[in-house]
């Protein structure tokens, strides 16, 4: 090990440089990620290389080994592997989570520059939504993948850091909002900033989410009734008016309508029984459709193969999915390459029903260190990203693989020194 008297400061430093770099392009995200690793390998501790024991420290690398044996027995290898690029990130978090020294201070830390650079990222592409409306573009150009474009991000991810950030600004305490940035001033104009951008994000999931999780947190926190009912009033009330803007009750109305037909529909390995999809009916598909028929295919075709216990593998999954929705007549040029959108489906039909329980093992392990430590904010991260898990299928993106396992990282590894300090005292 190298010794460097500011290693600890280098080190908060490059935490809070990856959480900062998260909502912006993906480059710039790689490149936060890559200067912690060097800098973790450089002043790596012998003690550190003990955090690996921990479950979760070597739930991750256990993962990436998974992924890589998937992709080794797959057919299509080589496919497989274009894709340990991205699950290698989980190695990278695992060795800057094990040398780090996180704590109440430097979690604090971390999670205020992920709420700031998530404002400043929201303002820039507020202000270019701006710049295009006056050059009279249309309406679709700003809200949803429109709104995001600029960094390539996926609208419904961004929108899930905005819910964060805001749930952070809810959970400052006294001493952080006596800071001059924090100042209550402050925290309404950049909180209406996120707002807005989580509007123009245009995520039902996350929109309906946030509408009942901020319910019950404010009603579970706020005492006085008075306050209660005004808190309740105000929630009603901003719900209705952002509920009734036009394009997100369009996004609501179409994209949850269920049709009798697709109802009906059921995958089948017989071709005389088997639905031909018309182009009329590819065209009215709503989102919550797209996701049934997908989800069905995906889950009855693997039943039927024999492919429950090991699923299609790393390489395959994606070949296996798009001849099943062509024989459906949803292809080409119309539903191929699509994941089933949903994150617990996705891990069944590449993975295999063991990797699906031992990511939900993991889920399940978060969730009882979040509660049995009362951490408010680690629980409503987890219950947002579970709850977003259902519709999407975020862990097979950069943005989402970081998201989701750094911060969810960071909340376990601070339990760490809270248990060493509990035991000392």
């Amino acid at each position: 090990m190298i010794k460097f008297k500011h290693r600890e400061k280098l080190q908060l430093f490059l935490l809070c440089l990856v959480s900062s770099t998260i909502p912006f392009l993906v480059n710039i995200g790689n490149a936060a990620i890559i200067l912690a690793v060097i800098a973790n390998i450089v002043f790596l501790k012998k003690q550190s290389i003990l955090k690996i024991k921990s479950f979760k420290a070597n739930f991750l690398i256990i993962f990436f080994v998974i992924s890589l044996i998937s992709s080794a027995f797959s057919e299509e290898s080589l496919e497989g592997f274009k894709h340990l690029d991205l699950v290698l990130l989980l190695v990278l978090i695992t060795l800057v989570m094990i040398n780090s020294n996180i704590n109440k201070f430097t979690i604090n830390k971390i999670l205020k520059y992920f709420y700031l650079s998530s404002v400043l990222s929201t303002a820039i592409l507020i202000g270019y939504a701006i710049i295009k409306i006056i050059k009279a573009s249309e309406l679709s150009t700003i809200i949803f993948h429109g709104f995001t474009g600029l960094y390539d991000q996926h609208p419904v991810y961004f929108s899930m850091y905005l819910s964060l950030s805001l749930f952070i600004s809810a959970s400052f305490d006294r001493d952080a909002r006596s800071k001059k940035i924090f100042t209550p001033k402050f925290i309404y104009l950049f909180n209406s900033i996120l707002l807005v951008g989580l509007i123009l994000c245009a995520s039902k999931a996350v929109l309906a989410f946030n509408f009942i999780a901020f319910s019950v947190f404010y009603l579970l926190k706020i005492r006085k009734t008075k306050t209660r009912i005004k808190y309740i009033i105000t929630f009603v009330v901003t719900g209705f008016l952002i509920f009734n803007i036009p394009f997100i009750k369009d996004r609501f109305v179409e994209g949850i309508s269920f049709s009798k037909e697709i109802a009906l529909f059921k995958p089948t390995n017989d071709y005389i029984k088997k639905k031909v999809f018309t182009y009329d009916e590819k065209e009215a598909i709503s989102d919550l459709e797209l996701r049934y028929i997908c989800g069905s295919i995906g889950l009855y075709h693997l039943i039927k193969d024999n492919k429950v216990y090991f699923g299609y593998g790393q390489g395959d999954t994606k070949n296996y999915l798009n001849y099943y929705y062509f024989s459906y007549n949803l292809g080409p040029n119309w539903f191929e390459n699509r994941n089933v959108h949903n994150q617990y489906l996705h891990f069944l039909i590449m993975y295999g029903i063991f990797v699906l329980t031992f990511f939900l093992a993991y889920l399940f392990y978060s969730f009882r260190k979040a509660i049995n430590n009362k951490n408010r904010l680690h629980l409503f991260f987890l219950l947002l990203t579970s709850f977003v898990f259902i519709f999407e299928v975020v862990l097979v993106r950069n943005k989402g693989i970081i998201f989701f396992y750094f911060f969810n990282s960071l909340f376990l590894f601070n339990y760490d020194t809270i248990e060493d300090s509990n035991i000392r005292n």
